[in-house]
């Protein structure tokens, strides 16, 4: 039985962690100055000797919703961080005044909001392969147990309701940024 559990434990966690990922992947997709930010904080400029976060050298302001800025405490490294975003391949271009950088984020069309949608779908349903492929794996763990046919049965019972529990999660971030293209 502590096989059982373990099992159903290994199996949680490996759906936890295609979830997870799958929020991070969709989260990425920017709609906006305040979902960019998250991103620009995290860019590692190399200055001072080491790779530092923008968020520690520099302030970032939202102007308005598609636009903003990122004054260094240092304008020595502006053009620095004004490479590193380039370099960070985030889809807009950085405009370095001099004393800091502005930011203007192109509006989405309907295309690219189409386009956005099957990305994301594309991503989601990957995720559902995922949660199927954990769930095979694991029904095989089951019967490798060789267990009672009731034990194996209520066993792969839990695992199809983690599966299902799991594809509903996936289809709630699915519709939450559908949602969320369509509407920005």
């Amino acid at each position: 039985m502590d096989d059982l559990n373990e099992i159903f434990i290994s199996c949680k966690k490996d759906m936890e962690k295609v979830v997870k990922q799958l929020q991070k992947e969709i989260y990425s997709i920017r709609l906006g100055s305040k979902s960019v930010i998250s991103f620009l904080e995290k860019i590692k400029i190399k200055c001072y000797g080491s790779f530092l976060p923008l968020i520690e050298i520099a302030n970032i302001n939202i102007i308005d919703n598609m636009n903003l800025t990122i004054h260094p405490w240092d304008r020595s490294i502006i053009s620095i961080i004004d490479k590193a975003i380039i370099d960070s391949n985030l889809g807009f271009m950085p405009n370095n005044k001099g004393e800091y950088i502005h930011i203007h984020i192109p509006v989405i069309t309907e295309e690219g909001r189409k386009n956005l949608i099957k990305k994301v779908k594309w991503q989601t349903e990957q995720a559902k392969i995922f949660i199927r492929n954990i769930r095979k794996k694991n029904n095989q763990n089951i019967k490798k147990l060789k267990l009672s046919e009731d034990l194996s049965k209520e066993g792969e019972n839990r695992i199809q309701k983690k599966t299902s529990e799991y594809i509903q999660k996936i289809n709630c971030l699915f519709l939450s940024k559908e949602k969320e293209i369509l509407h920005k």
